[in-house]
């Protein structure tokens, strides 16, 4: 027995028979989760499940991988490599965002002859107008309006994260 307990043991003790083989026979095993798993984890999570588990549902379907040293190695490095382009991405776009500041942008859409939209103009329409006329792709959780724009005109758009902030301003013109 792995944990130094019988069967006479557990007459004797009066041990649970659930104690005996959860903790005698714990046999476990550490997977790396691929996909994410209901009631186990996220991606790229370490875990330790069941060995029947692990082998019978999670590897055999494709949703983890036995965590060996070599795996767990090369695990933590596409963690730091991961983070790392999250930095450099997460720069780069606060960089977009200070160059933005205070620039005008001009979009066109149909509008009728009183000057309202047949389509109001969207947080997406807004990100692929910046990327278009200034080169710069902002991400579309970056763009906040306060109220959806169904006019022609000028509005004040800010573009947010948690640490920076700037306005532009967003030109509605008619087209024909």
């Amino acid at each position: 027995m792995p944990c130094g307990h019988g069967i006479t043991d557990i007459y004797r003790r009066r041990l649970d028979i659930g104690y005996f083989l959860r903790f005698c026979y714990n046999d476990a095993m550490k997977v790396i989760l691929i996909k994410d798993v209901a009631k186990v984890g996220q991606h790229g999570t370490v875990k330790e499940v069941a060995d029947g588990y692990a082998l019978n549902f999670l590897i055999a379907r494709g949703l983890a991988i036995q965590a060996t040293p070599e795996k767990m190695a090369a695990h933590e490095m596409a963690q730091k490599r991961e983070v790392e382009a999250r930095e450099r991405d997460h720069v780069a776009l606060v960089k977009a965002i200070q160059s933005l500041e205070g620039a005008r942008v001009e979009i066109t859409a149909r509008a009728t002859e009183k000057g309202g939209l047949f389509k109001s103009i969207t947080v997406s329409d807004i990100a692929k107008t910046i990327l278009n006329k200034k080169g710069i792709k902002i991400q579309e959780e970056v763009i906040v309006l306060q109220k959806p724009i169904k006019q022609t005109g000028e509005s004040k758009i800010t573009l947010a994260l948690p640490d920076v902030k700037a306005k532009i301003t967003l030109a509605v013109i008619a087209s024909s």
